[in-house]
Formats: structure tokens, sequence, C-alpha cells
């Protein structure tokens, strides 16, 4: 199974056409660090993608496969860490782009453009995983609000906060 890496494109050309083409994330420790940089988390502990590319039409290549990872993220109220394991499919279709100059418009809802006749395959696996991990991770008995330094109590809300705060006595 060929390898790939998280910089990583696949010159369509190359498919071999009615057959599955496999693919395997080949990672180094210094990507795993570069990635959880890029998204601001703490780690990625584990990182697996597998991938199969088959053209299924003239111009048109379907991408499927598996991701999962272990990363740890940073709790958005304590900044404690937050262990997350994600594990999930991946489907997408690539086409090559139309000359501008036709008159005929054709939707391709939900496929991407080849970028210079290749697939991006390894931004593909890192945006699908960006996406994949909670967006706002929060431990366990986090509190809904908190806050930092000295409350203002002429701010321009001080009025509906004191309301609020009656409300709940």
């Amino acid at each position: 199974m060929p390898q790939f890496s998280v910089t990583s494109e696949i010159n369509v050309e190359t498919i071999r056409p009615d057959s599955d083409n496999f693919f395997k994330l080949s990672t180094h420790a210094d990507d795993l660090l570069a990635l959880a940089e890029r998204f601001g988390w703490v780690a990625i502990n584990n990182l697996a993608i597998e991938l199969t590319v088959r053209k299924v039409a003239r111009h048109c290549w379907d991408v499927r496969g598996q991701i999962s990872a272990d990363i740890i993220q940073s709790c958005i109220v304590t900044g404690a860490p937050v262990a997350e394991s994600i594990d999930f499919q991946i489907d997408e279709r690539y086409v090559r782009a139309v000359d501008q100059t036709d008159e005929v418009e054709v939707r391709l809802d939900g496929a991407e453009p080849l970028k210079n006749g290749a697939i991006d395959i390894g931004e593909l696996a890192v945006q699908s995983l960006g996406l994949a991990a909670t967006a706002w991770p929060r431990v366990e008995n986090a509190p809904d609000s908190y806050s930092v330094g000295d409350q203002r109590s002429d701010h321009p809300f001080a009025g509906l906060s004191a309301l609020k705060r009656q409300n709940q006595k």
C-alpha cells in the first residue's frame, strides 16, 4: 500500500482507472507536533488514515477511507487537558475544473476541484481531522462561565446583569 504524508498530492493521471488505489498515511513525530500546533491542540497521540482513490468517471475521482486519531485539546473554560478519540469515514469527490469559456453551467454540489491536476490528499485528510474534532472542548463539571479581574459595574449591560442575578435567586 503506497504511503502518503500530510503534504502529499496525488497526480490523477497516476490513478489506475476502474480499480481501487490504496494509500496509507505515514507520519513522524514532527508532523504530529506541527498538526497539533496548527489546530491549537495540546497533542496528537495517534493518527491513522487509510484512503482509497478511484476514478469513477471521466474527470471524476472519489476518495474514501477511514480516519482515526487520539488528540488532546485544552478545555475552553479551565484550560485543563481534554482527551478525545476520533474515528470516522471520509467520502469526497474531486473533479477536473471545466473551461470557464463554456456556456454550460454545471452544479457540482459536494465536489472539490482538482488543484493543478492533483488531489491534495494530505490537506484533505488534515482538514477532515480538524473538522471532526470537538470545536469547544470542556472538561466535565466545568463552570458555565467565569470572569477574570475586576468586573466593572457601569458597563452597558449592567442593568441586565442585575436583573439576571435577581431572577436566579
